[in-house]
């Protein structure tokens, strides 16, 4: 049978074990859907919150240069630039 492994409420692990070695393991029986990442509040299993399409905003994930360094930038490709003639 299938036994859910919980901790903190959370779902960590399922086992196959046979209901008493389970029981003594604080292990809880659950269907064939339950799954790491359900929750359990000790008497149901509720299945995470499935975003489909998050929105990433990656201009806040990649830092932004600063005007110091977009200069050093720019001097950089000039000289490359001029050493082209």
């Amino acid at each position: 049978m299938r036994h859910a492994i919980i901790e903190d409420g959370k779902v960590t692990n399922v086992a196959l074990a046979e209901p008493d070695f389970a029981l003594e393991q604080g292990w809880v029986k659950c269907n064939d859907e339950v799954s790491r990442g359900w929750s359990y509040d000790g008497s149901v299993f509720t299945a995470p919150e499935i975003i489909e399409n998050p929105v990433i905003d990656v201009a806040a994930t990649i830092p932004q240069p600063t005007k110091e360094e977009l200069l050093a930038q720019l001097q950089a490709l000039t000289e490359q630039v001029q050493s082209l003639t």
